[in-house]
């Protein structure tokens, strides 16, 4: 049975990053499962991540790009610096001035996407015969316009819910009351309608049954980024080197932060507890905030950034740093899951996890035989756990894998609820 479905992502290759990846690895797996995709996209915008390399996995069989009014496409179009580069304006502006900006939009900024997305959506739908509407959320705003073409055409629609909206509690993107309202009554009319929510983690599906209705766990299907096996080919030779490395990748935003796992390696550094060449490595783009931290950290001297590299290299990077970071502030909700997880986990390193002890993060460590977690806000537990680490530490140990959290896993389990609603 083949399955055509119109696929609605704000974030695709060439952009980089966990949202993208989620897009494009679940379209490559549904593509090899009978589906056949077109995908609903804006054009270049302003992005902390670039991966022209994602481009050739693509597997959909039309991409529609879009214009779209928002702030990031715009910011795009008014610059002419190099395009796999985001502007010094981007990555220079303080956090505290981007999200008084980002309050200044009803439901969130990237809503000026939604006509040019309403109106390639209805094209698209009288052009093919489409079974289902897919969406990956957020921005959120998009969801607007997916229930719109879902009402219109009859298409039952799917909802990929990537992060928490209104939930988000210790990152408000409303600054008013009328927008959380707002917001709310979308989020309520959105999960009641759609015929089946995909989530990322199973937090945010109990969060959001436990606020919006417990009848919605019927149709909610947990669908785990996990990492994707064919990513992995060629890289089974790569171990770590010399020194000791300990290395974050992504970004740091909201209230994550080193600050405390700093004052900890300087505690052990004093001491004489690290081992010889120990270096911290943070691979990505940050932010102003993130790069002053460091060297305002007593430790500057350890610290090295390295520039976003592709998500292969990344790869590569991470089979050869003898622990890898993980940070996640206590105040985020029980689902908060750093997608970058599932590839630390592929990787078989020990992860020195600074997330809270009993929410999903900890609770999937665990279960994986990562035992290294401590609070990112306490520099003792940090110091301490850290401590245990090196003290451990055994270069030959590889950590099991767990399989069931490969992409295509998770994929195929989709795959068969999105085939029975077109049975229904």
């Amino acid at each position: 049975m083949t399955l055509r479905i119109l696929y609605i992502a704000y974030f695709y290759p060439p952009l980089g990053g966990p949202a993208v990846l989620r897009n494009l690895k679940t379209i490559k797996y549904l593509s090899r499962m009978n589906c056949v995709i077109d995908v609903i996209a804006p054009a270049d915008i302003e992005y902390l991540y670039r991966d022209e390399s994602l481009t050739r996995q693509q597997r959909e069989r039309q991409l529609m790009r879009t214009a779209s009014a928002d702030p990031m496409a715009l910011l795009k179009k008014m610059r002419s610096s190099r395009k796999d580069q985001a502007s010094d304006l981007y990555m220079n502006t303080p956090e505290s001035i981007k999200l008084a900006m980002r309050r200044l939009w009803p439901v969130d900024n990237k809503i000026g996407w939604l006509p040019f997305l309403r109106k390639t959506g209805r094209k698209a739908i009288k052009e093919n015969d489409y079974d289902l509407i897919y969406i990956s959320l957020g921005p959120f705003s998009a969801g607007i316009g997916a229930y719109q073409l879902s009402k219109e055409s009859g298409l039952p629609l799917v909802l990929d819910i990537r992060d928490y909206w209104t939930l988000l509690g210790d990152y408000e993107l409303q600054g008013f009351a009328w927008q959380r309202n707002l917001s709310r009554h979308w989020e309520n009319k959105l999960y009641h309608h759609a015929s089946l929510i995909v989530t990322a983690t199973q937090g945010i599906a109990d969060d959001i049954c436990e606020v919006f209705g417990v009848e919605l766990y019927d149709k909610c299907h947990t669908m785990y980024n996990g990492w994707d096996e064919s990513d992995f080919k060629d890289l089974e030779d790569i171990r770590p080197g010399e020194g000791f490395e300990l290395a974050y990748f992504g970004n740091i935003y909201a209230r994550r932060t080193l600050s405390k796992f700093y004052a900890a390696v300087q505690e052990l550094h004093d001491e004489g507890s690290l081992p010889p060449q120990t270096k911290i490595k943070l691979y990505g783009n940050f932010f102003k905030e993130t790069v002053m931290e460091a060297q305002n950290s007593g430790i500057a001297e350890m610290v090295e950034f390295i520039p976003q590299l592709s998500h292969k290299d990344a790869l590569k990077a991470m089979l050869g740093s003898h622990v890898l970071l993980l940070t996640l502030n206590s105040s985020g909700p029980q689902g908060t899951l750093s997608s970058k997880v599932f590839e630390y986990l592929r990787c078989g390193r020990p992860i020195l996890a600074m997330v809270p002890a009993y929410k999903e993060a900890a609770a999937l460590l665990r279960q994986c035989h990562q035992p290294y977690i401590c609070g990112m806000e306490s520099s003792s537990s940090i110091r301490n756990t850290l401590r245990r680490l090196i003290r451990e530490y055994d270069p030959q140990r590889v950590y099991p894998i767990p399989v069931n959290y490969e992409r295509k896993a998770q994929v195929q389990s989709l795959a068969k609820l999105l085939k029975n609603l077109k049975s229904d």
